[in-house]
Order: structure tokens, then sequence, then C-alpha cells
């Protein structure tokens, strides 16, 4: 009889430890929907840079200067330098895996799958809107667990963004690099607004997988 409890116990101890190690880790679907589109121009964003972090990184905030990677996405779609601030992030164990998605038209979409745990919890990404100066949409460290636990779904607009990095005032003409570099800000071109505010541009879909 004490054996059995104590085989019990342990069968119970095992099952507790693969629940908890299971919760450790998450999977999510990403589904990117961009709804912007111009009939004057090749309307169309750029390679879509997305990568699982941790609380101590920013990929972008409003007010704050772009990192030199974010800016060259924003103004000519690459993705080099970004990946190599990534790599130095996750030296420092604040960034997790990331993966590259070609280019599509607009309206168009994106889809993609990412790994996350307890302390790489987020998911940030970007892509330029293009042809621009140096305009972008993306999101920064969407949070997917909270309270202990993974969030099933989160739904968030997207917004066009301007990186601070080129004084064009419109989609097409010469680079114009601006200096000092300003900060991130929402991008208040006449196209992107309404009577009444900045209306979003798209929609990104955070899907927790079995």
């Amino acid at each position: 009889m004490a054996r059995a409890v104590r085989y019990l116990a342990y069968a119970l101890l095992l099952a507790v430890a693969g629940t908890a190690a299971a919760q450790e880790m998450a999977r999510y679907r990403v589904d990117v929907t961009f709804s912007w589109a111009d009939p004057d121009l090749d309307a169309h964003w750029s390679r879509l840079i997305a990568f699982a972090h941790s609380s101590r990184y920013s990929l972008f905030q409003d007010g704050e200067t772009a990192s030199s990677g974010l800016a060259l996405v924003a103004t000519n779609g690459r993705v080099s330098v970004l990946e190599a601030e990534l790599a130095e992030g996750r030296r420092r164990g604040r960034v997790g895996a990331h993966l590259v998605l070609p280019g599509i038209e607009s309206p168009g979409s994106f889809s993609f799958e990412l790994d996350v745990d307890e302390k790489l919890n987020r998911i940030a990404f970007a892509t330029m809107l293009a042809p621009s100066p140096d305009w972008f949409s993306g999101v920064s460290g969407i949070a997917l667990r909270m309270d202990g636990l993974w969030r099933d779904r989160v739904e968030v607009p997207l917004w066009p963004w301007d990186a601070g990095a080129d004084s064009g005032p419109e989609y097409t003409g010469p680079n114009v690099e601006t200096q000092p570099r300003q900060s991130v800000r929402l991008l208040t071109h006449p196209d992107f607004l309404t009577a009444d505010a900045l209306k979003p541009i798209g929609q990104a879909t955070f899907t927790r997988l079995p």
C-alpha cells in the first residue's frame, strides 16, 4: 500500500512537472494584414523581419530615436543591420528566434509562426511601406504572457510610422537624410488621416497554437 501511494505521488509529480514545462514555452501564429492601397503607386511592403524578445529590448517606441537597423528597414527595406543588432541582443539574452519574410503587394498579408518562452515572451516586427522616404509599420513588444498565463489571442491595429531618418515629404523622390535624426513618430501624412484622427492601415492577430 505504501509503495502504491509513493508511486502515485511520483506519477503526479511527473505530471505536474510536465505541465509546468509545457507552460514555459508557447508557439504563436501571427497574421498581419495591410489594407493600405494607393492606385497611383506600385504600393507594396518590403521584407518583414520579426522576432521574439524580452521586456528589456525594444524595436521602436514613439518619441525615441530609431536604431540604425530599424532606420534602414524603414528607408530601403534592408534587414542586415537590424539582424546584426538582434544578434547582439541575442548574445545578451534579450532576443530569441527571428525570421525574415519576402515582401508583398498592398493590400496584402504576411503570416508566420514564432516560439516564445517565459522570458522572451514578446513579439515585434517591422516592414517598410514602399515607396516612401522612411515610413514603416509594425509592432514593438506585444506581450503574450500576462499574470503567468499565455494569452490565447491578441489583436492589435497597425499604424503608419515615420522613422525620423529621411525628410522627404512624399512617397517618391530623392533621399533627404535627416540630420540630426528625429524621433520615431506616428505618420501624419494626409493620406492616413480622417476628419477625426489617424486611421489604422491594417491589423495583426497573434494566436496561440496547441
